[in-house]
C-alpha cells in the first residue's frame, strides 16, 4: 500500500471520528441547551456540565444570559427615584359652628384635589358639639392645608405634623418587584422547553409561588405610593365655652313630670332607709340595750348590799 493511500485512510477516519462526536454531544445535551443553527427561539445557553433541570427551576437566574439581569437593592437605586415622605398632620381646635366647620373643610380637600376620609358631629347635653374629621389632601397641598385650617379656628389647642421617608424602603420594594417579574420570564422559557409531565408541574409550582411574590410586592408598592402622593390630616373640633341662651324648647309639663320622678325616688330611697334601720336596729341595737340594761340593773343590786 502507498503512502498516499496510507494517509487518505488516517484522514477519513479522524474527519468520522470528529462527525460522531459532534453528533453525539448534540443528541446529549442537557435539558434547554439549542445549538446555534436551531433555528428556533431557546432558552439561555448554558455548558453541558453545569446545573441539572431541577437545580435551573430552583434558581432559573443561575442560567447564563447574553445580558444578565443585575439584582438591584435600594442602596443602588434611591438615589435615582424623587423622596417618597408619608406625611400627617394633626390640629384640635376650638370654632364657633363645628357643622359648619366641618362643611369648609371638606369643601377645602375638594378644592386641592383631595377628599374627606370620615368625619363625625355629636352634641353634648347642653347644646354644644363637638366632631372630628380626616381629610386626604395631595403631599405638595400639605402645609397650606394645615396653615388653612387653622384660619377656620378661634383657638388652636394642639398642633403637630410627622414626615417619614420611605424612599429607600419603596425602591427596595421596585427591586425586589424587578427581580421577581424577571424570575417569571425565566420559568416561562423554561415551561416552554418541559419535555414531561413531571417537569411541567414542577415549573408551574413555582411559578405558582413567584406570581403570588409579585403580587405582594405590587400591593405594597401600591400602598407606600397612596400613603406618599397623599397626606393626611385629623382635626379635632370643638366649639368654644361660652354662657349662651338655650336652644331647646322648654316644655313645662316634661319639667313637673321630671321634678316629681325625682321626689318620689327620693321618698322612696328614704322608705328603704327607714326600713334597713328598724330591721337593724331590731337585731342589733334592741339586743345590745337589753344587755347594757341588765348589767346596769346587776351592779346597782350589789352596790345596795
Amino acid at each position: 500500500m502507498g503512502n498516499k493511500t496510507l494517509w487518505w485512510i488516517i484522514g477519513g477516519s479522524v474527519a468520522l471520528g470528529l462527525l460522531l462526536a459532534a453528533t453525539n454531544a448534540t443528541t446529549n445535551a442537557p435539558f434547554g441547551m439549542m445549538t446555534a443553527t436551531s433555528g428556533s427561539v431557546a432558552l439561555p445557553m448554558m455548558d453541558a456540565n453545569e446545573a441539572s433541570f431541577d437545580e435551573r427551576i430552583a434558581d432559573p437566574m443561575m442560567v447564563t444570559k447574553p445580558y444578565p439581569i443585575p439584582y438591584q437593592t435600594a442602596g443602588e437605586t434611591a438615589a435615582e427615584t424623587d423622596q417618597k415622605i408619608i406625611k400627617t398632620g394633626y390640629l384640635d381646635v376650638e370654632v364657633i359652628d363645628v357643622g359648619e366647620t366641618v362643611s369648609k373643610l371638606s369643601a377645602l380637600a375638594s378644592g386641592v384635589g383631595g377628599f374627606v376620609q370620615d368625619s363625625s358631629v355629636s352634641e353634648r347635653e347642653d347644646g354644644t358639639h363637638y366632631g372630628n374629621v380626616t381629610v386626604r389632601v395631595p403631599s405638595d397641598r400639605f402645609e397650606s392645608t394645615m396653615t388653612e385650617i387653622k384660619t377656620h379656628a378661634v383657638t388652636v389647642m394642639t398642633e403637630s405634623s410627622e414626615g417619614q421617608d420611605v424612599t429607600e424602603q419603596y425602591t427596595d420594594l421596585e427591586a425586589q418587584l424587578r427581580n421577581a417579574k424577571a424570575q417569571e420570564e425565566e420559568y416561562l422559557k423554561i415551561l416552554s422547553r418541559a419535555n414531561t409531565v413531571e417537569e411541567i408541574l414542577q415549573v408551574q409550582s413555582y411559578l405558582s409561588n413567584v406570581r403570588y411574590t409579585i403580587e405582594s410586592l405590587e400591593g405594597r408598592t401600591k400602598y407606600l405610593l397612596n400613603q406618599t402622593s397623599y397626606s393626611t390630616i385629623s382635626v379635632t373640633l370643638s366649639e368654644e365655652t361660652s354662657i349662651r341662651i338655650p336652644t331647646k324648647d322648654f316644655r313645662f309639663g316634661n319639667t313637673v313630670s321630671q321634678a316629681g320622678q325625682a321626689l318620689v325616688a327620693i321618698l322612696q330611697n328614704l322608705a328603704v332607709a327607714a326600713i334597713w334601720l328598724v330591721i337593724l336596729g331590731g337585731g342589733i341595737v334592741v339586743p345590745v340595750a337589753l344587755i347594757i340594761w341588765g348589767t346596769t340593773k346587776l351592779l346597782a343590786k350589789r352596790r345596795r348590799r
